[in-house]
């Protein structure tokens, strides 16, 4: 029964350090996530670039599982090639030892309840604050994680008996587990590893190798073996999030998995030596039983294990990076259609983002947003076409795919609608909220543009086969002209999307000019529509042409619709730069246009 108390107590207290490393992470990734998401931006300089922003985002973060799961969803989304993905994996494996150097500065040298309760306590009530004190809240929240943190490893601490560590059960125990022999030496790494893909977390069994050492119950070089096997554990939580994603994003998980698998492996060959060399490299005895040697000298000599290994690791890799990147793709190699993904599904946006780094998943979000653009674009040439060609059989298939391509906008705009809409209910940051429904006003306008399309390819395809010489040649003609029109407009929307969510003051005058570009882009297709509906007027009017009033309200139609179809590029362009310059003008230029929502498709 004893023991059932001390393995869930022990249980417990580790769930409380869980619970604290997600609160802190939470909080430092709202007060820092637009900065974060600039920090990535640096891994696309070069190699040692991207291992800098890996290490910056991590140790700010302190969730290397976070780090990597960011990166295989940027990876998918093409934000960074193989190389660089594995850049910021490297930077991330070193980021990661600060949370060792944190717990062994503060979890075994101070008398932890002396603080860990005030801090929650600030961090608490911090949050009652009104919200002009925004910042102050969110470090109260990363504060109850931090307190929470200690407040765990302090149970933990607690919990295990003063002479557990010399029961003769223990140490005879524990004498089987020595790395003694290479043999050894292995099922300490493999047992490492288990108990990280058991929790999902290094710095969670960092912290329980620590607190063990700490009590005397396993010695610095069973420690550090067991440090060795969390470092092939945590990439587990990467291979994880590249189920499903694009092959690239799978590379970039096993190149994770085999940095710290090589790493391990040219470690174990000279292991020995390598624990000597930090015994060398740090003072104090770590073998001194003593219980205030314990608490004061070896946890500093396993967290400089931990931080060495990987420093040296990352030195050597980047030596070998391109190699590595080659070996990875050996392994999942392309092929000639690679990632062929059905047109409505998710290709960048992962699951895990929303629990992971939801304030990070803004930047897939806006590449799910562009890939919905592009369909609309694809659908203005369909269009075209559909509307130059003579030849029946082309024009059916031309329309066919207008109207799917249209069916598929409307799936990604529920599907991405319904991501965002999850991510708000998640733990995010004010201004995170605020980009998260700029998104889901852009699916919106993305997906009336296609609703418009759809209009246009069911009025010329009933007119194609019930009244054929309805349009003259002119009158095709002109259509083809506002098509084109309107597809320039909604590549300036596309060109807009890339001021998406990144500030910076320096573009505000270029974004001033791109969104009064497509105020007059917008006012300028509204004038070709007025222009060639009176043009046509004029000619049935001279009697030069000959129209049926079903005629006359059809061609209307399909002008009014590329014209909308503009009107929501301009909205696309409005949502997108306003986040940079405010409102710009006092004219809206969309100003009593109906919501996607409010038009219905034509009988």
């Amino acid at each position: 029964m004893k023991a059932v108390l001390l393995t869930l107590n022990l249980l417990g207290g580790m769930g409380i350090f869980l619970y604290g490393m997600k609160l802190m992470s939470d909080g430092l990734q709202k007060m820092a996530g637009v900065k974060l998401r600039q920090m990535l931006s640096i891994a696309t300089t070069n190699r040692f670039a991207a291992t800098f922003s890996g290490m910056l985002v991590t140790a700010i973060i302190q969730a290397s599982g976070a780090t990597t799961v960011m990166v295989v969803g940027f990876t998918s989304a093409g934000l960074l090639t193989l190389t660089q993905a594995l850049g910021v994996i490297f930077g991330a494996n070193i980021g990661t030892t600060m949370t060792a150097w944190i717990v062994s500065l503060f979890g075994f040298k101070i008398q932890i309840s002396l603080f860990a309760l005030p801090v929650i306590a600030l961090g608490f009530f911090s949050q009652f604050l009104p919200s002009k004190w925004i910042t102050i809240r969110r470090v109260g929240e990363a504060a109850i994680g931090f307190g929470f943190l200690f407040l765990g490893l302090d149970i933990m601490k607690n919990t295990i008996p003063a002479d557990f560590a010399q029961s003769p059960f223990v140490v005879n125990w524990l004498s089987k587990l020595t790395p003694d022999t290479f043999f050894s030496l292995m099922g300490l790494i493999f047992i490492g590893s288990v108990l990280t893909i058991i929790l999902q977390s290094s710095s969670a069994v960092m912290a329980m190798t620590l607190t063990c050492a700490a009590a005397g119950i396993i010695n610095f070089p069973t420690a550090c073996a067991l440090v060795l096997g969390e470092n092939i554990g945590t990439t587990i939580t990467a291979n994880f999030a590249a189920i499903g994603a694009s092959k690239n994003a799978r590379r970039a998980a096993l190149g994770h998995f085999l940095f710290n698998f090589l790493g391990v492996l040219w470690v174990s060959l000279i292991f020995n030596h390598f624990v000597h060399f930090i015994d060398w490299l740090i003072p104090g005895n770590p073998g001194d039983m003593d219980p205030e040697s314990l608490s004061s000298v070896l946890p500093y000599h396993i967290s400089a294990f931990h931080t060495v290994f990987n420093i040296l690791n990352t030195l050597i890799m980047l030596a070998f990076l391109k190699q590595l990147a080659k070996l990875t793709l050996f392994i999942i190699p392309k092929s000639k259609r690679e990632d062929k993904h059905s047109d409505t599904e998710l290709l960048y946006l992962n699951p895990r983002f929303v629990t992971e780094t939801p304030e990070l998943a803004i930047v897939t979000a806006r590449k799910e947003v562009e890939r919905m653009v592009k369909f609309v674009s694809k659908l203005v040439d369909k269009l075209i076409y559909a509307i130059k060609t003579d030849d029946d059989k082309l024009f059916e298939r031309l329309i066919a795919d207008a109207k799917e391509l249209e069916h598929t906008t409307d799936v990604l705009e529920h599907k991405i609608n319904s991501y965002l809409t999850q991510m708000t209910h998640g733990n995010l940051s004010r201004h995170a909220i605020a980009q998260t429904m700029i998104l889901i006003d852009l699916t919106n306008s993305i997906e009336g543009m296609g609703d418009c399309g759809e209009k246009i390819a069911r009025i010329l395809e009933k007119f194609r086969y019930t009244d054929p010489i309805s349009f003259t040649e002119k009158d095709l003609e002109n259509m083809e002209l506002i098509a084109k029109k309107t597809k320039e407009n909604i590549k300036h929307a596309l060109t807009t999307l890339a001021y998406f969510p990144n500030i910076s003051s320096q573009d505000k005058e270029q974004a001033a000019k791109l969104f009064e570009t497509a105020a007059k882009k917008e006012d300028a297709l509204n004038a070709m529509r007025k222009e060639l509906r009176a043009e046509r007027n004029e000619r049935i009017s001279q009697g030069l042409l000959k129209a049926t009033p079903a005629s006359i309200t059809a061609y209307g139609d399909i002008l009014n619709n590329f014209e909308r179809m503009g009107d929501y590029a301009v909205r696309v362009s409005e949502s997108v730069l306003r986040v940079k310059v405010g409102v710009m003008e006092d004219r809206n230029p969309l100003a009593g246009l109906p919501s996607p929502t409010d038009q219905q498709p034509i009988a």
